[in-house]
């Protein structure tokens, strides 16, 4: 079954796009999805461990910070990268 991702627009050249992985953690399933979207890399992490203050990922709709990439995951559960964005 794995996990579904939703990565946000911004993440992946306009498109919102949808992808099943494996992992059991949010930083495992990040690692697939650098996989197939290795740009990603830059623009969600400011560190190796540390996503950027704009970038929050939901688990079934729950925020997963404080231990965001700690998180625990299962089959089933939905996983969405979103980017914070701000304008005039």
């Amino acid at each position: 079954m794995g996990i579904k991702v939703s990565l946000h627009p911004v993440l992946s050249d306009g498109a919102e796009v949808s992808l099943d992985v494996e992992g059991n953690t949010v930083g495992e399933c990040l690692k697939c999805i650098m996989e197939s979207y290795p740009d990603i890399k830059e623009k969600i992490f400011a560190k190796e461990d540390k996503l950027k203050y704009y970038v929050e990922i939901l688990v079934n709709g729950q925020s997963t910070f404080p231990q965001e990439l700690m998180y625990p995951v299962q089959d089933g559960d939905s996983l969405a990268i979103l980017v914070m964005i701000a304008g005039r």
